[in-house]
């Protein structure tokens, strides 16, 4: 059983516009409206796969309802604490004769102390039901930046593997804690070493290197951080290993939506994780689910075929 965290869930609606300018006044010629934010995407791929999966987080009015809902018609088990205010409705316009992507991202409701003990309470109850617990995206205002370093704390307290897949202060805090993956990107990693050493450095004036994420790999896994993932987007990613650092790589194809992709990755993971596969499989799962959700336009989906027939051209080469 997977347990997947999302303290800031939303409706996500995507709207395909071609040619799309601000100022404008345009009919979508397609849209869909999902239960989102990370966390859901993640529970959602983990079904797919035919894992059983637990969501939960904080989740309040119509919007909130509406949330609750689809995911129980999804399939997945409903576990979410309710809290005050209004979940939030994050928008995609997505313009594919351009090749661009304009994302609107409501704040979502501010949760209190109360709300924080409520779901405590929750989570300490659904970590007697799980194997793997993922914790994705933001934390709603009012939570404090080391939330997920609690999270962390008290499955590992229990012998759970922990997937943190965030960013910003909830992920330089989270992190403290040791979780078994992480998978920042380029700019979540320079974000990281700048909050470090007090550098302002974008990743492309840092000129981040392959030599430099393997060394960064490297310094989590000596943390105590199971299995570093550092994603490279297209070009796949590098993974620290029990027997040396990897990359990883993904078959050419062409791509619908890559919104949603990370969080396949993470769901894949934690598939295999809960299935007991080796660190490499584990790796090379959310590879394959990452890549079926690029030809896809609803967010955070895959078919379970497609995932198989990607998976043997994911590749594997030994970096370090």
């Amino acid at each position: 059983m997977i347990l997947a965290v999302n303290m800031n869930p939303a409706m996500d609606k995507v709207y395909a516009v071609d040619d799309f300018q601000v100022g404008k006044v345009f009919r979508p010629r397609d849209m869909t409206a999902t239960a989102g934010g990370k966390g859901l995407n993640v529970a959602r791929v983990a079904h797919l796969l035919g894992e059983k999966v637990i969501a939960t987080g904080l989740i309040g009015g119509s919007t909130g309802r509406q949330i609750e809902e689809e995911v129980r018609n999804g399939g997945m088990d409903s576990r979410f604490v309710p809290i005050r205010g209004e979940s939030r409705i994050c928008i995609n316009i997505m313009d594919h004769r351009n090749s661009t992507s304009t994302e609107v991202l409501e704040p979502g409701p501010v949760a209190t102390e109360e709300d924080a003990g409520a779901f405590l309470s929750r989570y300490q109850e659904l970590l007697g039901e799980c194997s793997v617990v993922t914790a994705s995206g933001s934390l709603p205002k009012g939570l404090p930046a080391d939330f997920y370093f609690t999270l962390i704390r008290l499955a590992k307290e229990k012998g759970k593997r922990f997937l943190l897949d965030t960013s910003g202060a909830f992920f330089r805090e989270g992190i403290k804690a040791r979780p078994f993956l992480i998978k920042p990107n380029r700019d979540e990693l320079t974000a990281l070493q700048n909050a470090e050493t007090g550098s302002r450095q974008t990743s492309e004036k840092s000129e981040m290197v392959r030599e430099d994420i393997v060394k960064a790999v490297q310094a989590f896994q000596a943390r105590g951080i199971g299995l570093p993932v550092v994603s490279l987007g297209r070009k796949g990613c590098i993974a620290a290993l029990e027997d040396g650092v990897y990359h990883f790589t993904t078959p050419a194809v062409d791509t619908v939506n890559t919104v949603g992709s990370g969080d396949s990755f993470v769901a894949g993971c934690a598939v295999a994780l809960s299935r007991g596969e080796c660190s490499r499989d584990v790796i090379r799962l959310g590879m394959a689910c990452g890549t079926a959700n690029t030809q896809f336009f609803k967010t955070g989906w895959i078919e379970k075929d497609m995932v198989e027939k990607f998976l043997p051209g994911i590749g594997c080469v030994k970096i370090a």
